[in-house]
């Protein structure tokens, strides 16, 4: 736990000093390569940025921390000390540049999640709606995915992404790969844990938003929850309550028709 963890003051600082720095580096080097040219900025040379990943990894090991969460309460334990103090409040400045140059590709590309800007969403899924079988389909992408994350669950694929856009989904830099988000991530390299490698051939679009969706046999949309960033999900216990509650209605409906 954090609370337990003890680093010196000194060490503190030169990690998020180091941090900071690295941060610096990779947030002016995607602007000038932006500037030069933003269509070859993007999709490609953006993905510079998630080094940002390798760089929060390495701060919270360096604290001997496993977590963000966990590293930024040693860090608001030590915010007596000027030298922690002027270093947090710069990691905290370039958050705000970070995530305000990201927004600006959005907006200079056009980029936009629907959903979160007030557009409309369908209620409800046609039962009609033709999905490609993720595991029969033929799908190298669906193959590798499957493959590598060990899913046992059945995968439906949209490949024109017409149920995407229907909940009102789309895709955006900034909150995809937003500084938060990126040092979020860090958690998962402190804990070895792997992401999924795909060859860039079968990468697409993998700034989308996506959500979890939860529907009747009818198709009926009972829980809508558009994601804001790919770590923003429903919790288990929305989910549970949900079923639970359209469990009850159904029984009370069927009741009634008795």
């Amino acid at each position: 736990m954090a609370e337990d963890v003890a680093v010196s003051e000194e060490t503190l600082t030169d990690g998020l000093t180091l941090l900071v720095n690295m941060g610096k580096v990779l947030l002016h080097n995607a602007k000038e390569e932006a500037a030069d040219s933003l269509e070859n900025f993007v999709p490609h040379k953006i993905t510079t940025l998630f080094g940002l990943i390798t760089a929060g990894a390495k701060f919270y090991s360096s604290i001997e921390v496993k977590k963000k969460c966990e590293a930024e309460a040693v860090w608001q334990k030590s915010c007596h000390n000027a030298a922690v103090r002027e270093q947090v409040q710069e990691l905290q400045q370039l958050e705000k540049e970070w995530d305000s140059f990201l927004e600006s590709v959005d907006k200079d590309l056009q980029t936009t999640d629907v959903q979160l800007s007030g557009g409309k969403t369908a209620d409800s899924l046609s039962p009609e709606t033709l999905f490609t079988d993720g595991r029969s389909g033929n799908v190298e992408g669906a193959q590798l995915w499957l493959e590598q994350t060990g899913c046992t669950f059945d995968i439906l694929l949209d490949p024109q992404r017409k149920v995407y856009r229907s909940f009102g989904l789309g895709s955006s830099y900034a909150k995809v790969m937003k500084f938060g988000c990126l040092l979020q991530y860090s958690d998962y390299v402190v804990a070895n844990i792997d992401f999924p490698d795909f060859p860039h051939r079968l990468l697409e679009d993998i700034y989308q938003l996506g959500g979890d969706f939860l529907l009747d046999s009818a198709g009926k949309v009972l829980l809508s929850h558009p994601s804001k960033s790919p770590l923003d999900r429903p919790t288990v216990e929305d989910v549970l309550q949900t079923v639970d509650s359209a469990g009850q209605s159904a029984n009370s409906a069927y009741k009634q028709k008795l």
